[in-house]
């Protein structure tokens, strides 16, 4: 198998405690695969950017990375600039199989989380 990674990216903030939950996320997912590559990479503000971890990956060997948004919606982050600074990541590291996710919100199971957690308020 060809050696793999995921990136979690999130926007980011000028308070770096708001990437404490996406931390925990990783954290969880690392516990789970420990033979997984699972990094952090950020839109803005909070280092490493995008570009950033891709270079460090792609010097590690990987062959393979997955991109997952950790966003509850596409907007105009997800539709336009994203695509785009994916697509010339791929073109400078031709040798990676880039693989850019649909927005982990989109996903059923995460929406029905966060209705089933905000229902709890309804108690």
């Amino acid at each position: 198998m060809q050696p793999r990674a995921l990136i979690l990216l999130g926007h980011g903030a000028r308070d770096e405690q708001w990437a404490l939950p996406l931390q925990n996320v990783q954290a969880h997912i690392r516990a789970a695969h420990p033979s997984f590559r699972v990094e952090l990479a950020f839109l803005d503000f909070i280092a490493p950017d995008l570009p950033t971890r891709v270079a460090e990956l792609a010097a590690a060997g990987m062959a393979r990375i997955i991109i997952l948004p950790m966003f509850i919606a596409a907007g105009g982050h997800l539709k336009r600039d994203l695509p785009e600074q994916v697509a010339a990541l791929q073109a400078h590291y031709p040798q990676l199989h880039l693989e850019l996710v649909e927005a982990i919100g989109m996903a059923t199971s995460v929406q029905t989380a966060m209705a089933q957690e905000a229902a709890r308020y309804l108690a």
